[in-house]
């Protein structure tokens, strides 16, 4: 999630296959972004959205637009099949700054003011010369958030609920958590505590296995929750598949 910010914020409602999944802002006469909705689309969608609506501001700015010529020149381009685009009746919306359109493409996520919430962000871009530096910001963990083969994970729990689920690919030195929607806040807000996890294993150079299994039996954590030793660690077809376990959709 975001940080507040207090300029307000202009906004059109990105769509692809006619649902909404993220905005494309400007702030003032500083920025244009991209924000998602982040149970709009799996993890790997958000990214090459992120990354291809990304590079559309960047030419932007090399041309020289300004951040709201910039987001208005996309309205009623044509869609394309993987990262969508602006209706051409899409209205322009504004709220009151960054933190209140967070909520309102994600509510219950709630916003933290921390350098780690930056990596837990979707990527979220800044570009231009007078829109300030280009930054990429992406989880950053040591091991890979992403994973198209076979993985093992194992349910994460916190108290009498399964939240999400650790997962591990050595063969891709790939490790992350994905969380169950149907657990709501608590969910999500694990994520924050198992990312710093990982990025204690990878520093002891541990496997991205070993990160996951080193976790079963430990003391539950009131926000990351627990690994249990009586539940057995199951494959899912990369991280795509276990994302559809975890919506309870496989």
């Amino acid at each position: 999630m975001v940080g507040k910010e207090t300029t307000p914020v202009h906004y059109y409602v990105i769509h692809l296959k006619g649902r909404p999944i993220a905005a494309l802002l400007t702030q003032g006469e500083r920025n244009a972004k991209f924000l998602a909705i982040m149970d709009a689309t799996d993890l790997e969608t958000r990214l090459s959205a992120s990354e291809a609506w990304g590079r559309r501001l960047a030419q932007d700015a090399e041309q020289d637009l300004t951040p709201m010529e910039s987001i208005q020149r996309w309205r009623g381009v044509a869609p394309e099949p993987s990262i969508g685009g602006i209706p051409p009746e899409a209205e322009l919306h504004t709220c009151t700054d960054l933190a209140e359109l967070d909520q309102l493409l994600n509510p219950g996520l709630e916003p933290e003011e921390d350098d780690l919430t930056k990596l837990l962000q979707d990527p979220v871009h800044l570009y231009g010369r007078d829109w300030g530096p280009f930054v990429t910001k992406k989880v950053d963990t040591g091991y890979r958030i992403l994973a198209s083969g076979e993985v093992t994970y194992l349910p994460v729990r916190l108290g009498e609920t399964v939240i999400g689920y650790l997962w591990a690919s050595d063969a891709e030195n790939a490790r992350d958590y994905v969380p169950r929607p149907a657990a709501g806040a608590p969910a999500w807000r694990a994520r924050r505590w198992w990312i710093r996890q990982a990025v204690d294993a990878a520093g002891r150079g541990l496997s991205p296995a070993q990160a996951l299994r080193e976790r079963i039996g430990l003391p539950e954590d009131p926000v990351g929750g627990r690994l249990d030793p009586t539940d057995k660690e199951s494959i899912a077809a990369g991280r795509k598949g276990l994302e559809q376990i975890a919506q309870g959709t496989l």
